[in-house]
């Protein structure tokens, strides 16, 4: 039977008087890759940064391979591939220099084959020794998928990948996502595009004004929502709960 990687119960996350999450529940297993689909402020990206231990919750847990958020941070990440939607980089070292010194804290072995693997694997030969700083979007963010993946972690979360990549990388970063998940880690995706949940995603959880309203297999949710295709079950559930 699959383990459980990751979990959230009852997660809810204020912001002063603002509810962005509000008693989410679900549970990802290995082999997964689910998709938090969305509009912007849906809370898709406090989920994720919750599961990355980077905001605490309000109240509820989030457990990552079954250590709690809340108080086990250090544990959490060593377990977590993280890449957020606008990745930070140190743009005054190269792109090698960068992963070296995310590698030497991740205590990444094999460090240089590690990186020789990715600068490959991301197409990054002809800039890595290059400054992070005169990168174009694109390769900053293959850079950051990179490094999200530098230290072999199980579990990838990741919001809204595809910003900035070409479609040749974007065709690349989808079927690495399925891959991963096929491999018995797990994925969890943010985005608001249909299209990729649908290419990518083995499940789908519809989130809206911080709340899950429909989640399971692509056929599930558009029999949950009465609708043909997912973008049209997305639509539904979005404007009929204005």
């Amino acid at each position: 039977m699959p383990g459980v990687l990751l979990e959230s119960k009852g997660l809810v996350k204020d912001f002063g008087k603002f509810r962005a999450v509000n008693g989410v529940s679900f549970a990802v297993e290995e082999g997964e890759v689910i998709g938090l689909l969305g509009t912007n402020g849906a809370g898709k990206t406090t989920i994720i940064k919750i599961f990355a231990t980077l905001l605490q919750p309000t109240s509820g847990d989030a457990l990552v391979d079954g250590i709690s958020v809340l108080g086990e941070s250090v544990e959490v990440r060593k377990r977590i591939g993280y890449l957020p939607e606008t990745p930070s980089l140190y743009e005054h070292l190269t792109g090698r220099e960068f992963l070296r010194f995310i590698g030497s804290l991740r205590e990444t072995g094999d460090l240089d084959r590690r990186v020789d693997e990715l600068v490959a694997l991301f197409g990054l030969e002809d800039f890595i020794d290059t400054l992070v700083g005169t990168y174009s979007k694109g390769l900053k963010q293959r850079l950051a998928f990179a490094q999200a993946i530098l230290h072999r972690p199980k579990i990838l979360l990741l919001d809204e990948p595809l910003l900035g990549l070409d479609p040749r990388y974007s065709k690349f970063a989808k079927g690495f996502m399925r891959e991963f998940g096929a491999g018995g880690g797990c994925v969890l995706v943010t985005t608001h595009l249909t299209e990729m949940a649908e290419n990518i995603c083995t499940r789908v959880a519809i989130i809206h004004r911080g709340v899950i309203k429909c989640i399971g297999t692509l056929d599930e949710v558009k029999k949950q929502t009465n609708a043909s295709t997912l973008e049209e079950a997305f639509i539904t559930v979005v404007e009929e709960r204005k």
